[in-house]
């Protein structure tokens, strides 16, 4: 990846220390995971790293206080925040582009979409199962279980049904087992009073 001033300067090691200022730890950690996750579900597969590793560090920008915009799905407001800040480092218009086309469809299930958009939207939904699905979900709703009981529900249909990969489905089936077993358990062991 060329950027501008320094050939060699490391944007990548700066958006990532951005993510932390801007999404907390928490999500810089979201994007740790989903860039790990992309490891497992890549088997095989030719893309480009460089567009994955920028874009996944950058998916959710759109989302953070500085950039939040009411009204404004937080994927689309992130590419566009993407765009802005990528255009004055990176030189390579095209290189841009594909990074705003990997955040924007990162919660679609378009199968029509680039191979990085691709694991980066698998990665995303991954990401919202098993058990670290279930301690995100109840940790947005603490006083509600019974909303995101049925959240969590929503949410699991949503990402089998935009899963796209192969690799990706077992790991989604895999983990959706496991959250049907927990919402079993929960509803069994508080006989569906939550």
């Amino acid at each position: 990846m060329r950027c501008k001033g320094e050939p060699r300067m490391d944007i990548a090691s700066e958006i990532q220390s951005k993510t932390k200022v801007f999404g907390g730890v928490y999500g810089l950690h979201h994007s740790l995971r989903l860039l790990e996750i992309i490891e497992i579900i890549d088997e095989g597969l030719i893309y480009d790293r460089d567009v994955v590793h920028i874009a996944v560090l950058m998916h959710d920008w759109g989302g953070y206080a500085p950039w939040k915009m009411e009204g404004v799905d937080h994927a689309v407001r992130s590419a566009e925040v993407a765009k802005a800040y990528l255009q004055d480092k990176i030189e390579n218009r095209a290189f841009i582009e594909h990074v705003a086309e990997c955040i924007a469809g990162h919660h679609d299930g378009n199968r029509k979409k680039s191979i990085e958009a691709q694991l980066i939207s698998d990665a995303d939904g991954i990401d919202f199962l098993g058990a670290i699905g279930i301690a995100r979900e109840f940790s947005t709703k603490p006083r509600e279980l019974r909303k995101a009981y049925e959240s969590t529900l929503a949410r699991m249909d949503k990402i089998l049904q935009n899963t796209i990969l192969d690799t990706s489905k077992h790991i989604v089936k895999r983990r959706i087992a496991f959250m049907q077993e927990f919402l079993s358990r929960l509803s069994e062991e508080t006989n569906a009073i939550f």
